[in-house]
C-alpha cells in the first residue's frame, strides 16, 4: 500500500484540519477568515459520532449538519463554502480520495435589497455625532455637550463612504498601509491586496482623529483605528458603533450601507464598472451589476423627471 493512501484511509478529521488551517495561516489569510473556519469546523465535529477517519465521513453527514442549523442564508451558504475549501484542499493534498462536498448542493445565496444612503441621511448622520440631543437640569435652560469619539467616528464614515471598503477592511487598516497622502494599501478577503485612493478631506479627518483623540490613549499600537483601551477595532465594534449613530439620527445604519452608497454614486457621476470591481474587491461582476442597474433606473427616472417630451407634453 502506498503512503498516499495510507494517509487517505487513516487520517482523522481532526488532523486534516489541523494540517488545512496551517496552510490558510502559511498563506497569510485575515483572521477573521481563520477564525471562521475554525468555527464552521468545530460545530461540524460536534455533530459527528466521534473524531471519524475521513474516508469515513458521507455526504449524509454534511446534509444533516447544514439541516442543523438555524442561521441566515448567508451564513449557511458560507458554512457549505468553507467545507467546500476544506474538502477540496483534501483532495489536492491526496489526503482523500474525492471531493464530497460535490454532492452536497450549494445554499442559494440570499439576494437582500440594495438601499443606499440618500445625500440627505449622511448630513444627518453627520450631525449627529457631534452634540448631544438637548437636555435641561432643573432651575437650568436648556444645554447639550460635545460627544466624544467625534473625530474617530467622523472619520471613520469619511473613509468608509470615500472608498466602498468592507468593516473588516477598515479595522485591519495600519499606518503603514499609507503609500502616500491619497492612497491607502487594503487587505481584502482571501488577503487579497488593492490600493484605494482617499480624498484630502478624509485624509484630514484621519489626521485629526490622531491630533486630536488617538493621541490620548496611552497603549497605541500600529492600527489605525482602535478602541478606548487601544485595542484593534473589531467589526463587530464598528457594527455597533456605526447602529448607535444611526439611531440617534433615526436613520437604519450599518457599515455596509456606506459601501452601496459609495458604489451606486461612483456608477451615478460616471465610474465604470471595471475600475468599481477593482475598487470594492469583487472576483466577479455580478455585485457590480446590481449596483449597475439601481444606477440607471435612476438614470432613467431621471430622464422621466426632465424631458421636455414629457413634460410638455408633445405627442
Amino acid at each position: 500500500m502506498s503512503q498516499n493512501q495510507t494517509s487517505q484511509n487513516s487520517i482523522l478529521f481532526s488532523s486534516a484540519v489541523e494540517q488545512f488551517l496551517f496552510a490558510k495561516r502559511s498563506q497569510r489569510l485575515s483572521n477573521h477568515t481563520i477564525r471562521d473556519y475554525e468555527r464552521t469546523f468545530r460545530r461540524f465535529s460536534e455533530t459527528l459520532p466521534k473524531d471519524l477517519p475521513v474516508s469515513e465521513i458521507t455526504p449524509f453527514h454534511i446534509r444533516r449538519f447544514l439541516a442543523s442549523l438555524t442561521c441566515s442564508k448567508k451564513t449557511l451558504l458560507n458554512t457549505h463554502v468553507g467545507l467546500s475549501s476544506l474538502w477540496s484542499w483534501m483532495v489536492k493534498e491526496n489526503l482523500c480520495q474525492s471531493n464530497i462536498m460535490k454532492k452536497v448542493d450549494r445554499p442559494r445565496p440570499e439576494i437582500r435589497a440594495i438601499i443606499p444612503f440618500s445625500q440627505d441621511e449622511v448630513k444627518k448622520l453627520f450631525a449627529s455625532i457631534k452634540w448631544s440631543s438637548t437636555y435641561s437640569r432643573p432651575g437650568k435652560r436648556e444645554t447639550s455637550h460635545r460627544l466624544k469619539d467625534y473625530f474617530r467616528s467622523r472619520a471613520i464614515m469619511l473613509v468608509l463612504l470615500d472608498t466602498g471598503m468592507r468593516a473588516s477592511e477598515l479595522c485591519g487598516l495600519r499606518f503603514s498601509d499609507f503609500i502616500d497622502r491619497s492612497r491607502i494599501r487594503v487587505f481584502g478577503k482571501g488577503s487579497k491586496e488593492r490600493i484605494l485612493p482617499l480624498s484630502p478631506a478624509t485624509t484630514r479627518a484621519i489626521d485629526d482623529y490622531v491630533k486630536y483623540e488617538r493621541i490620548k490613549i496611552q497603549d497605541q499600537g500600529e492600527y489605525i483605528f482602535v478602541t478606548a483601551n487601544g485595542k484593534k477595532m473589531r467589526a463587530d465594534d464598528l457594527y455597533h458603533r456605526i447602529s448607535k449613530i444611526g439611531e440617534r439620527a433615526g436613520i437604519h445604519s450599518h457599515p455596509h450601507r456606506f459601501r452601496h452608497t459609495f458604489a451606486i454614486n461612483f456608477l451615478r457621476n460616471g465610474g465604470d464598472i471595471y475600475s468599481l470591481q477593482a475598487m470594492l474587491g469583487h472576483s466577479s461582476l455580478e455585485m457590480v451589476k446590481r449596483y449597475l442597474a439601481i444606477a440607471r433606473a435612476d438614470v432613467e427616472m431621471a430622464h422621466r423627471k426632465a424631458s421636455p417630451v414629457i413634460n410638455w407634453c408633445l405627442e
